[in-house]
């Protein structure tokens, strides 16, 4: 019985091998031969949705375009505030596409339920979609440059954060624009020019290099066109912020630009040319969000380069103690549509001691409605040191959110 057994075996064996051939093959297995075939299949794609979005802040909507993969749908059905809210867009059209009305969304980031189906089965997927707002505030969208109120901080690029000394800020410009800042005041210096101590700004540099300092160099100092990148950089992350820069330059307008394109800043850049300031949201749409003004003389090869004087008036900025504030005005003229309210204490340098003094409410905010009332205009620029002391960002968008003039 066994050899008969082990015989058998043997021919079911042979037989095997000579019908599956490569499996048999042994030490030949990895060769190919006019017998042999492929039949492993490819690997098949699952289904998948790709959403693409475009947000008009004009309009106040946002537009969903999507591409379904893979799957063969007759309907998509979108949860705009997911799948427990009652509301939902349905199209039955391919290509499929949707325009809601995001007005009365707060900014943040929202979870849109997405499902694409047929008569046999459905696709879904959870989009995370974030709602920007005009300056962080949907209801801006719609107001008027000038109508609007803006955290500003002086001397913005002093910062003990950077190491600066006899700094203005303990945050550095990216954080403050974290923060909420939306006017940056900056210091623009030439390497070769000679501070108050008749000494060359930056001695082992080009003289044409371009640095952001405060009165001398030596205290601190960053490349300009680093630090402008810094802010081409928060622009790019934030779809919804518009800047302004309110520059003390002793650059030609030739640097100046350079640096901006050298940071990639120049296409942000807003051309004012009429009477009437345009809305948030139109800068937004415009891809136009950012307002530079200096106090130098306007060259029309550079018109984004705004004089200052010829936009705003500010109220003085020089005050040891809060009795020395007042509502006057300092330079500029109350026909400018523009107001710059100073609101920041020196003694030689500035102190977080002395922000103490200032930058709370109610005394913050009794201040900014006192000026206000006396031009009659809104205090578009809100100027401290210390931001991250005391109340400015929260008096801002109180302000902001009890109307313009």
């Amino acid at each position: 019985m066994k050899p008969t057994k082990a015989r058998f075996y043997l021919l079911c064996t042979t037989l095997a091998c000579g019908l599956l051939l490569s499996s048999c093959g042994g030490s030949n297995s990895g060769q190919s031969g006019s017998g042999s075939s492929d039949t492993a299949e490819p690997p098949t794609e699952s289904p998948a949705i790709a959403v693409t979005t475009q947000w008009s802040a004009v309009d106040g909507t946002l537009a969903l375009e999507l591409a379904i993969s893979q799957f063969t749908s007759t309907r998509v059905r979108l949860y705009p505030r997911g799948i427990e809210d009652e509301w939902v867009e349905t199209d039955a059209t391919a290509p499929y596409s949707f325009i809601i009305d995001i007005t009365d969304f707060e900014a943040g980031d929202y979870q849109m339920l997405i499902i694409a189906e047929n008569d046999d089965a459905e696709v879904q997927k959870n989009e995370t979609v974030t709602i920007s707002g005009c300056n962080g505030e949907q209801s801006l969208c719609n107001r008027s440059y000038d109508q609007v109120r803006y955290v500003t901080t002086h001397n913005a690029m002093s910062s003990s954060m950077d190491g600066w000394v006899g700094p203005n800020q303990n945050l550095d410009v990216p954080a403050q624009l974290q923060a909420g800042v939306r006017g940056l005041m900056l210091d623009l210096h030439r390497a070769g020019n000679k501070n108050q101590f008749d000494a060359i700004q930056v001695p082992d540099a080009d003289p044409d290099d371009s640095f952001l300092c405060h009165s001398v160099c030596a205290l601190g100092k960053q490349p300009l066109a680093e630090g402008l990148a810094e802010v081409r950089e928060f622009l790019d992350n934030n779809p919804g912020a518009v800047i302004t820069f309110i520059f003390e330059s002793y650059l030609s307008h030739e640097l100046t630009a350079n640096a901006f394109d050298e940071a990639e800043l120049t296409p942000y850049t807003y051309v004012h040319t009429g009477e009437a300031w345009p809305t948030l949201g139109q800068m937004i749409d415009a891809g136009t969000r950012l307002v530079v003004l200096q106090d130098t003389s306007e060259d029309p090869m550079y018109p984004w380069l705004m004089n200052v004087w010829s936009h705003a008036f500010e109220t003085h900025y020089s005050a040891l103690t809060p009795e020395d504030f007042s509502c006057d005005v300092n330079r500029g003229t109350t026909s400018n549509d523009l107001f710059i309210f100073n609101h920041f204490l020196t003694d030689v340098f500035g102190a977080p001691e002395l922000a103490e003094q200032v930058n709370h409410n109610p005394y913050l905010l009794n201040r900014i409605n006192e000026c206000e009332a006396f031009h009659g205009v809104p205090g578009n620029f809100i100027t401290v040191d210390y931001v991250d002391i005391g109340d400015a960002v929260s008096a801002v968008k109180t302000l902001n959110d009890s109307g313009g003039f």
